[in-house]
C-alpha cells in the first residue's frame, strides 16, 4: 500500500522579511519614480521671453485638468510635443473645487503660426522667482507650490498673479512667479 505524504507545515513566523523588504522597495522604487524625494529650490533670476499658444479656461480645479486632456487633439501634429503652460491670473478658493481663472496651452517658438481656434500670448523677460522640479507632474506641482509659498513667508512676499507654470519635456516641471506685481504677460 502506498505511503500518504504529508505536507510540511509552514510556519507563518518564517519567511517573511524577504517579501517584506521586497514590497518596501517596490514601495520606495516607485516614490522615487515619481519623484516624491525630489527637492525644489527657489532662484531669482531674470527669466526669458516665452511665447505660447493658449485657450482662456474659467472653471474649478478638476475641470482644469480635463480641459487640458482635450486640448492635445487640437494642435497640429508638429506641435504636439511641445511643453504645456498653465498661466494662473486668478483663483478664489483652495482645494479641488477652488475657481480658477487660467490661459491653457503649449510654448511654442516665437516664429510659429498661431493655429486657428488659438490665441497667442507672450510672458515677457522679467525679474522672477523661479522654481524648478524634476517629478510627477501632479507631485512637482505641490511641492513648487509649496516651496515658493516657504519663499515668499521668509521673505514677506506672497504669493501674487499671475503664475507661470511649464510642465514637460518629461517630468521637468517650471513654475515662475514675477517679482514685480505688474501686469507679467501679453
Amino acid at each position: 500500500m502506498a505511503e500518504i505524504r504529508e505536507a510540511p507545515k509552514r510556519d507563518w513566523r518564517r519567511g517573511w522579511t524577504g517579501p517584506l523588504v521586497v514590497f518596501v522597495l517596490l514601495v520606495l522604487g516607485t516614490l522615487w519614480w515619481l519623484g516624491v524625494f525630489h527637492s525644489a529650490q527657489v532662484l531669482e533670476e531674470t527669466g526669458s521671453v516665452h511665447a505660447y499658444i493658449y485657450q482662456n479656461f474659467q472653471g474649478t480645479y478638476r475641470q482644469m485638468v480635463k480641459a487640458r486632456g482635450k486640448l492635445s487633439p487640437q494642435l497640429p501634429a508638429d506641435l504636439r510635443g511641445h511643453p504645456e503652460i498653465t498661466m494662473m491670473e486668478n483663483e478664489s478658493g483652495s482645494g479641488g473645487d477652488a475657481m480658477v481663472k487660467a490661459r491653457i496651452g503649449y510654448l511654442v517658438n516665437a516664429g510659429d503660426a498661431t493655429p486657428p481656434g488659438w490665441l497667442r500670448g507672450d510672458w515677457p523677460a522679467q525679474r522672477v522667482a523661479k522654481v524648478e522640479v524634476n517629478a510627477n507632474a501632479a507631485i512637482a506641482s505641490w511641492k513648487a507650490y509649496s516651496a515658493l509659498d516657504d519663499w515668499g513667508k521668509a521673505r514677506g512676499t506672497p504669493l501674487h498673479y499671475p503664475l507661470f507654470e511649464m510642465m514637460g519635456p518629461g517630468n521637468r516641471y517650471v513654475l515662475l512667479m514675477p517679482l514685480d506685481k505688474s501686469p507679467a504677460s501679453s
